[in-house]
């Protein structure tokens, strides 16, 4: 099953080159489904927009000080992300092969960590992929969820109706 509903993908990356290439990758790689990618060169541009459009999926590099000295870190980033939008999912991405580097961002709330190998975009594209179908499969049960508490609600008010009615008068329900 396919997503109906547009997929909002934020990516964060300094390099502006590697930037363009993943987006290019991500629209040939999810052609066939409706998404929507805006590109930022640092976190605090990502987060000014968070505000106006809390996107579903975040690609966000490690390293955001390659061109800005002084912009935050991803991980500064990602606490910003998670404060703005818990259910924002975020894809750490990085060029550093360290587990330390690895464990805080989960620690911090990344969905998955990418290295900046051969194989990037590909793991990227599998990393999308899971997390597209992770919320739909949220959606889906939310709907579920819903569903059962209104068709128990609407058991209990005709139980309680049927019982109304046989204390007011019983000889109607005979």
């Amino acid at each position: 099953m396919m997503s109906k509903k547009q997929t909002t993908i934020f990516i964060v990356e300094d390099n502006r080159v590697f930037r363009l290439a993943l987006k290019a990758d991500i629209e040939v790689a999810f052609a066939n489904m409706p998404i929507k990618i805006h590109l930022f060169e640092t976190g605090e541009s990502c987060m000014q927009e968070i505000k106006k459009e809390k996107p579903q999926i975040v690609i966000l590099d490690y390293n955001l000080n390659s061109t800005v000295p002084n912009a935050a870190d991803g991980i500064k980033i990602l606490d910003w992300i998670k404060r703005e939008s818990y259910e924002t999912k975020v894809i750490m991405l990085t060029a550093d092969d360290h587990i330390d580097i690895a464990l805080k961002a989960f620690h911090h709330g990344a969905s998955d960590y990418v290295v900046k190998t051969d194989t990037k975009f590909s793991k990227i594209n599998y990393s999308l992929f899971n997390l597209i179908k992770m919320m739909e499969a949220t959606n889906e049960a939310k709907k579920y969820k819903y569903l059962s508490g209104v068709l128990m609600l609407c058991a209990g008010i005709l139980l309680g109706s049927i019982v109304a009615i046989q204390l007011v008068n019983p000889s109607v329900l005979r």
